[in-house]
């Protein structure tokens, strides 16, 4: 598997265009999720820690392109189109992570990586970490999603529940544990 380096990630941020404040958000999630991935890996996971770095680096590297060319939320797939920049790159394993990121994939989550990569945007609103139900709140009103085409939640609290269910920990201690990570 070919990975960028984290040196080659920001500068693919920068060559796609990715907004600062976007890029400050990427920054916030990859914390969060490789926080996460060295939790599962001491547990006895088996997780790449590398691809997860990379893949939360660049999840957004769509994101300012969907933004500038005023597409609707219901319309916006940044999701799908950071994964063929990242197939078009030579990293199609990182641009499958980046893929599986969107909620409109949390059904279909398979690995580790794509579960990770998921729950830890989940849990970003731009850069400060958030509880789930207040970043679900923000999702839906700022991309005004109607009522019938909101995700199952069960869905997404079933997979902070895997997830915390190996860790052995809380899901409200994330915020203080990563910024004492750094």
């Amino acid at each position: 598997m070919k990975l960028p380096t984290r040196e080659e990630c920001f500068k693919l941020l920068k060559k796609y265009g990715t907004f600062p404040n976007i890029v400050e958000h990427c920054k916030v999630v990859n914390k969060v999720a490789v926080y996460l991935a060295k939790r599962l890996s001491d547990k006895g996971i088996k997780i790449n820690i590398d691809l997860v770095d990379r893949a939360s680096l660049l999840h957004d590297i769509a994101k300012s392109k969907a933004i500038l060319e005023n597409i609707p939320p219901e319309e916006e797939n940044h999701h799908i189109d950071g994964e063929k920049i990242l197939i078009k790159e030579g990293y199609p394993e990182v641009g499958r992570i980046v893929r599986m990121h969107s909620l409109k994939e949390i059904a279909n989550l398979k690995t580790w990586e794509e579960k990770i990569m998921q729950y830890a945007d989940l849990r970003v609103r731009h850069t400060d970490i958030i509880g789930l139900r207040e970043r679900i709140e923000d999702l839906y009103a700022r991309y005004n999603v109607p009522p019938e085409k909101r995700v199952d939640e069960k869905l997404v609290y079933n997979l902070e529940r895997e997830i915390y269910d190996v860790i052995d920990d809380s899901p409200k201690k994330l915020k203080e544990e990563v910024e004492n990570e750094n």
